[in-house]
C-alpha cells in the first residue's frame, strides 16, 4: 500500500458509510472532483488503485474545491486485490447492463443492502463495503468486474448515456445521503457475514494454482475465461471464513488423493 493514512467517516454514527475506490484514474482533476462530490454528501473514504499520474496529485488540489480531507484522508495502493482486502462487500458501477451474471442492482436497493450489512449487532462483526469506478475512458473491464458480488447501473437517456467520473460518484453519493435520511431497513434481518476480500482472494488464488498443476486449462488462451468465471462463481456465493476454511480443506484432502 502506498502513502496510506487512516480515514474514518464521521458523517454518520449508526451504518458505517461505503468506501469509494477509484481504480486506475487517469486525471488529477477528476479525483478531485470525486472527493468534492463525496464531502458534498457525506462519504470521506477515498481509495485510489493505480492512479494514471500518480499521488499525490496537485491537480486534484486544486479541484476539490476545498474537499482537503479526503485527500489527506486518501489512501493509495498498487491492485485493487489490496483496495479492497478488509472489505467484505464489493459493488462495481457500470456504464451498461453487462452478459455476465453477476447481479445488477438499482442504486437503492445496493445502498439498503449495504445498510443491512454494516449494522450487525455484536458479537457479529460490521462488514464493509466499497463502491468501485472505472477509468474515464474505458470503464471497468470484465475481468476487473468478476471481483464484484454485484454491479450498480445507472439508468439514463440511452439516447445519451455517457457520464463522467466525477458525475456517476455524485449520483452514487447523493442517493446514500437521501438514503440516510430515511429509517432504517427493519424488516429484513441482516445477512450472515462473509468473509473480507483477503481471504476469498487468497482462496481463487490457491485454486487457480492446484488447478494449472492438475492440467485442469486445457489451453493458455482458455484458461483467462476460465478463470474469470471461476471467480464470479465464487463471489457470487459470498462465502464466510468457515466456508473457506472447509473449501480449502477440500482441496488439501483432493491433493493427499
Amino acid at each position: 500500500m502506498l502513502n496510506c493514512k487512516a480515514s474514518h467517516s464521521k458523517t454518520c454514527p449508526t451504518v458505517k458509510p461505503p468506501i469509494i475506490i477509484l481504480f486506475k484514474t487517469q486525471l488529477g482533476e477528476n479525483i478531485g472532483m470525486c472527493a468534492r462530490a463525496m464531502l458534498n454528501c457525506g462519504l470521506d473514504q477515498l481509495r485510489l488503485v493505480a492512479p494514471r499520474d500518480g499521488w499525490p496529485n496537485n491537480s486534484a488540489v486544486s479541484t476539490a474545491a476545498d474537499a482537503d480531507q479526503v485527500l489527506e484522508g486518501a489512501q493509495c495502493f498498487e491492485t485493487l486485490e489490496e483496495a479492497i482486502a478488509d472489505c467484505h462487500y464489493l459493488y462495481a458501477t457500470t456504464a451498461r447492463p453487462r452478459s455476465q451474471s453477476i447481479p445488477s442492482l438499482p442504486v437503492s436497493q445496493a445502498i439498503e443492502k449495504i445498510q443491512l450489512s454494516s449494522q450487525a449487532a455484536p458479537p457479529l462483526p460490521i462488514q464493509q463495503s466499497a463502491i468501485l469506478f472505472g477509468p474515464e475512458a474505458s470503464g471497468l473491464d470484465n475481468n476487473t468486474l468478476s471481483r464484484a458480488d454485484a454491479l450498480i447501473h445507472f439508468p439514463m437517456n440511452p439516447e445519451f448515456n455517457s457520464l463522467n467520473l466525477a458525475q456517476a460518484v455524485l449520483l452514487f453519493a447523493w442517493e446514500w445521503l437521501r438514503a440516510q435520511a430515511q429509517p432504517l431497513p427493519s424488516s429484513e434481518p441482516a445477512p450472515d457475514p462473509v468473509s473480507s476480500k483477503k481471504y476469498l482472494i487468497a482462496f481463487l488464488d490457491r485454486l487457480e494454482n492446484e488447478l494449472e498443476n492438475t492440467g485442469f486449462f486445457l489451453t493458455p488462451e482458455l484458461r483467462p475465461e476460465t478463470v474469470r468465471k471461476l471467480r464470479t462463481v465464487f463471489t457470487r456465493c459470498s462465502p464466510s471464513e468457515q466456508e473457506l476454511h472447509m473449501l480449502h480443506g477440500i482441496i488439501t484432502a483432493l491433493k493427499k488423493h
